[in-house]
């Protein structure tokens, strides 16, 4: 009559054998959950490493890169035309921005992949550019990243 239900992770048992069984079960339930803190804490620790690391080749590519200096130091002149730009949406194929009411989107077969760069909702720093009858923005992304983008249509 008494079993083990692996599928259920407990042996039914009797009201008079219950305490015996269910410290039993409690310390076994337990060190099954450290086993499993400790898998979870060893992935983490490892992304965090890597995620480390990935943020330090990020800050070296923007010391190294004359573009992302210039931007940097043409977003603190005065002079400037600074706009806060809204991510709508970024997909694989595309990047909506919202800006003064306006819907800008660039697709991603010119400009690249951004699905991962901007984050929908949220509110990022730019330099807008008039010229020429022609809008460009330059957007920095969630890794602090400058991205020059060219307007390719309108949507109201």
């Amino acid at each position: 009559m008494y079993g083990w239900y692996p599928q259920e992770g407990y042996y039914p048992i009797s009201a008079g054998e219950g305490r015996y069984y269910n410290d039993y079960e409690l310390l076994r339930h337990i060190a099954r959950l450290e086993r499993q803190l400790a898998e979870v804490q060893g992935a983490m620790s490892a992304c965090t490493k890597k995620n480390g690391a990935l943020k330090k080749d990020l800050e070296v590519v923007r010391q190294q890169s004359s573009v992302q200096t210039q931007n940097d130091q043409t977003y603190q002149s005065p002079a400037v035309d600074k706009v806060n730009v809204k991510c709508i949406a970024a997909t694989e194929t595309s990047v909506t921005f919202e800006i003064s009411g306006r819907r800008l989107t660039f697709d991603s077969d010119y400009y690249g992949k951004y699905a991962g760069e901007y984050t929908p909702g949220k509110v990022y720093v730019a330099m807008a550019d008039y010229g020429a009858g022609q809008i460009y923005l330059t957007i920095k992304d969630d890794n602090e990243i400058w991205h020059t983008f060219r307007y390719s249509r309108i949507q109201s």
